[in-house]
């Protein structure tokens, strides 16, 4: 009761400060002193490129490993095949052609790039699965890789191999170097991972060789995580690595873009500030983390957690429904598409949080993406062709004000390509509200069919608003249809 006491207070406050939606948490413009998108094209722009996908993700397994601390976390061969057979049968008919792999599990290779995913023993001394291996897998059954990796990291056994394009450089002088590197946000960080520092010779072809390698394995879908750690070493308020400075990860987003779309790769950028209005980011992805991680899923991750609360560096909102809401202003048709990242359907309370954090990133443009391998009731949530077909023709709605502190915030709306509108109602209360919305609010005049996506049923004509009694946590998407 506490907490809800406290938060109650806290949005109290909010109210007072912050109660209309001038704000804005990142719009400081003397972050690049220069526009670092001169001569750039966003990767949404590309042909085929303006889409979010439906995939599943070992994220849940291996989540469950590291907390039960067993060492190390593995995906074996048998779980891939296992996790395979999961989708195929259960998701493929319905649009989700992808498995995508996760950072948990060793991540290795011989010269600079991963080749091998996974020991296949709880041993580090065990072999590990050949990415190719994964790939032919997915293949047989009409499916595709996206791996978890990211090129501002480097993966070798070998400290002397050269990276490809250049005369004789080798991939181990790309690593930090404290007699020259001065220019470092925290010199005294610890770094977790083998960082490339982008104003070191070779850093740029080795960027190029990274998407090259993926491209020629057959692997066009990236996730790239730990952003911020790299540009300024900070996670909330904590110092986590040495941070290596604005002009370097700006230099290697602008590779990303370059070399994604001369390879023909979608890249999902994870935990960046997003500084500048995201202004690199726009062009460097095709799709962004806009929360804090899911861990365990349950609705305090999707809409309680810090409610209402900004930062102005990762992670910007603690729960995926406030970062949908802020980020909706830079989301959009051939522009980058917003991740609230895994859905662990099975953590939610009732049907009607469980069609809320299915129906939240459909209507926003983002993807669904599985974890976990659901069955049954749990199941069918992922399943509903009708919203699912947002996500097939590319919809991207928006909230009918880009407001956290009022309830404009939970009802969203778009078009489909038919002229059709789709209309989301939604209720993060903790009690059954009424939602509504005039028509003439969203630029609609004259009669509608209204049609409930979740129930499968028409509703009757509609001429002056949409109103419904929404259940504690619940939601309903009406597709509303010009009468004849």
């Amino acid at each position: 009761m506490k907490k809800y006491i406290f938060a109650s207070l806290a949005f109290a406050a909010l109210l007072t400060s912050c109660n209309s939606n001038e704000w804005d948490v990142t719009s400081d413009l003397s972050v690049d002193k220069t526009d670092p998108t001169v001569g750039l094209t966003p990767l949404a722009e590309s042909e085929g490129m303006d889409y979010a996908p439906l995939y599943w993700s070992v994220y849940g397994e291996l989540r469950a490993q590291e907390k039960a601390g067993t060492f190390p976390n593995i995906f074996t061969e048998d779980m891939w095949d296992q996790a395979i057979d999961y989708v195929a049968t259960n998701l493929k008919a319905h649009g989700y052609d992808m498995l995508v792999t996760d950072g948990f599990a060793s991540m290795s290779g011989d010269n600079g790039y991963m080749t091998r995913y996974s020991h296949t023993q709880r041993s580090d001394s065990s072999p590990e699965v050949e990415l190719s291996t994964i790939v032919s897998k997915l293949a047989a059954k009409g499916l595709k890789l996206g791996v978890y990796d990211n090129p501002f990291w480097y993966h070798y056994t070998n400290p002397d191999a050269v990276i490809p394009g250049t005369d004789g450089i080798k991939v181990s002088s790309l690593a930090y170097d404290p007699t020259k590197d001065k220019d470092i946000k925290h010199p005294e960080g610890k770094d977790q991972f083998g960082w490339v520092m982008t104003d070191h010779p070779g850093a740029e072809q080795f960027f190029e060789g990274f998407f090259k390698h993926y491209s020629d394995l057959g692997v066009k879908f990236i996730r790239m995580d730990f952003l911020s750690w790299y540009e300024d070493g900070m996670n909330y308020n904590d110092i986590i690595g040495k941070g290596f400075g604005r002009e370097r990860y700006v230099k290697g987003m602008q590779w990303v873009n370059k070399y994604a779309q001369k390879y023909g790769i979608y890249v999902s950028l994870v935990m960046p500030h997003l500084r500048n209005d995201a202004i690199i980011e726009k062009y460097a992805g095709n799709m962004v983390r806009i929360d804090a991680d899911a861990l365990e899923g349950t609705w305090y991750r999707f809409s309680d957690n810090g409610r209402g609360s900004l930062r102005g560096g990762w992670p910007n909102s603690e729960n995926a429904f406030d970062g949908f809401i802020n980020w909706s202003k830079i989301s959009g048709h051939k522009k980058i598409r917003l991740d609230g990242d895994f859905i662990r359907i099975g953590s939610y309370a009732d049907d009607n949080e469980k069609m809320s954090v299915i129906s939240l990133p459909l209507l926003a443009g983002g993807p669904i993406s599985v974890t976990d391998m659901p069955t049954g009731a749990d199941l069918k949530f992922f399943q509903n062709d009708e919203m699912l077909a947002l996500n097939k023709e590319g919809f991207v709605g928006k909230p009918l004000e880009r407001n956290l502190w009022n309830t404009d915030g939970e009802i969203w709306y778009g078009q489909m390509k038919d002229g059709s509108w789709v209309i989301g109602l939604f209720n993060r209360d903790q009690a059954a509200a009424t939602r509504s919305v005039e028509l003439s609010k969203i630029g609609l005049t004259g009669t509608w069919i209204a049609h409930d996506m979740w129930k499968h049923v028409d509703e009757g004509p509609v001429t002056d608003k949409v109103e419904a009694l929404i259940p504690m946590h619940g939601c309903k998407i009406i597709k509303l249809t010009k009468a004849n």
